[in-house]
């Protein structure tokens, strides 16, 4: 007779039945250094729940069974109906209303310019995510790796408008949900239940929680043997801050349990969807709740440790000692399995050097070599229609180039971070960004041995930074457009007047000049949206900054 249930709820996407199980199943053989041999049609044969019995698995796993609880099919009936799912666009843009009607109780009140700030870093994100999708598409041709993002949070935001916004497909998720602890409390009566639940799928074990906490005496018999409840990549806050009504029923639980909940959350700073769980924590274990969860902030835990933001969401599920974590101090906390390195997962999953340092330096990387490209290809087309007879050295070519390419980096920060925030700080730190790649540039052209009035320079770029800034102000809908013509403008002119050479020299076609300049313009349009986004993902997403 199994002594514990393992129940896993799934998050979002088009999980098949019974895959997440499959998961979890396998990061607790992982824990019990065993091989998890099983093959998904088990499961189905399993009935209720799927036990692992000795001699094939040790002992301890003998008082192990495995349930599942499978909600996909509700909003999946939705989706395939069409018309019946609010489109992406329009339904992310009703987020900054929801943010302004729904700010919490004593924070400063967002303002029309917070407002607007808001609504055009969301609208920019959105296309950012297609660039995004068309890169991602392209490393998975190239082999390099293989995820789709915009799938991911489109399946995300599918999932949120099922659970939070229909009421009558809500129910029938938290009737499932009720129905499967039920039938796995009957089967094992006497067995602690221990929920492992992702994404989306936190929020429908929330909620079926706290209906079973706040049903009458008699009804949902299982919540009293409920013992673990491990959430990670949690959205729980952000459906407490955007959807209160949906917790508006529990106030007061109408029962007490013999033990709290053991609840620990786990989340990656890269992951979009999961975050700290500060809210939940205290609404759900203080006053009448305190006797319910067991939720302290040390159990609330951050890390680094998966590099490529956005595919955090998904890392989790690879991650040993994530699992390891939560199987030893939670499942086998009142014992010590004979696993000679259960002692490794006593303190909790921390962050990743590497990780770290990939979340950070890649994204920049990236953007700085899609610049030195676009200046390069416009450097190419300009040099051979003006002197196609005289090849520039290699280090000629690079010098100028990379020059250039810093002053369009400087030039991108100090117009685009206004865009994303109306701190004073930020301004300050582009403006002094874009006077430090502006002396770089032109120690670096100096170095060319070439003589170029730098003075003329930054007067361009001042009035660049004066039309963008108040173009912005003025019709934010014009977005990046301003500051790519400008820019253009401004770099095309450089390279014009740094290949500039006799006038009776030969000049070549130029039709490839207009080709480079467009090949130009996209690549620069590229790392603007990416700036955007990798800006928007550390401050706001990343470090969760409250303030615009």
């Amino acid at each position: 007779m199994a002594k514990k249930v393992i129940v896993a709820v799934h998050g979002i996407g088009e999980p098949t039945e019974y895959a997440t199980l499959k998961q979890t199943l396998a990061q607790i053989c992982q824990y019990h250094n065993v091989p998890a041999a099983v093959p998904l049609g088990n499961f189905h044969a399993a009935g209720k729940a799927l036990v692992l019995s000795p001699p094939r698995y040790p002992q301890e796993m003998g008082d192990l069974a495995f349930a599942e609880v499978y909600w996909a099919g509700v909003p999946r009936k939705l989706v395939k109906q069409m018309y019946s799912l609010e489109d992406i666009d329009p339904w992310v843009k009703t987020i900054s209303e929801r943010v302004r009607l729904r700010r919490p109780a004593g924070e400063e009140a967002l303002t029309d310019a917070d407002q607007r700030m808001i609504e055009r870093v969301l609208g920019e994100m959105l296309t950012s995510i297609d660039v995004l999708e068309r890169l991602c598409f392209i490393a998975d041709k190239m082999g390099i790796f293989s995820f789709d993002l915009k799938k991911v949070l489109v399946d995300y935001i599918d999932d949120i408008q099922v659970v939070a916004e229909f009421k009558d497909q809500g129910l029938e998720i938290g009737k499932l949900f009720s129905q499967r602890l039920e039938a796995v409390h009957q089967e094992y009566p006497g067995a602690e239940i221990h929920l492992i639940t992702h994404s989306e799928g936190t929020v429908v074990a929330m909620l079926g929680l706290l209906s079973a906490l706040c049903s009458p005496p008699g009804q949902a018999t299982w919540i009293d043997s409920v013992r673990g409840f491990m959430t990670f990549g949690s959205p729980i806050d952000k459906h407490l801050a955007l959807w209160p009504e949906l917790f508006d029923a529990y106030t007061t639980p109408c029962r007490t349990l013999a033990r709290p909940i053991e609840w620990q959350n786990y989340y990656d700073y890269g992951d979009p969807v999961g975050f700290k769980l500060d809210d939940a924590r205290k609404r759900f274990t203080t006053g009448a709740w305190a006797a319910i969860f067991n939720f302290p902030a040390e159990n609330d835990h951050g890390f680094a440790r998966y590099p490529l933001p956005g595919k955090a969401h998904t890392d989790y599920w690879q991650d040993s000692e994530v699992f390891g974590h939560f199987i030893r101090k939670v499942v086998y906390a009142e014992q010590v399995p004979p696993k000679p390195d259960a002692a490794r997962y006593e303190k909790a999953p921390g962050s990743k050097s590497v990780a770290r340092i990939v979340s950070w330096v890649v994204p920049y990387a990236l953007m700085a070599a899609l610049l030195f490209c676009a200046v390069f290809v416009l450097y190419k087309g300009l040099h051979g229609h003006l002197d196609p007879e005289q090849p520039d050295s290699i280090a000629r070519v690079f010098c100028i180039v990379a020059s250039l390419s810093g002053f369009l980096a400087g030039l991108t920060v100090m117009a685009r971070i206004p865009r994303m925030t109306r701190k004073l700080f930020w301004h300050v730190t582009g403006i002094v960004f874009f006077l430090l790649c502006l002396a770089g540039s032109a120690a670096g052209i100096r170095a060319c041995g070439m003589d170029v009035d730098f003075g003329n320079l930054l007067g361009l770029a001042a009035l660049l930074g004066i039309v963008v800034f108040l173009t912005g102000k003025l019709s934010p809908e014009w977005g990046i457009r301003v500051l790519l013509a400008v820019g253009t403008a401004i770099t095309g002119g450089c390279l014009f007047l740094l290949l500039q050479g006799p006038a009776t020299r030969h000049h070549g076609d130029l039709w490839p000049v207009f080709l480079a300049a467009a090949v130009f313009l996209y690549l620069w349009w590229l790392v603007v949206l990416l700036f955007d986004l990798v800006f928007v993902w550390h401050r706001y997403i990343r470090y969760a900054a409250r303030t615009y």
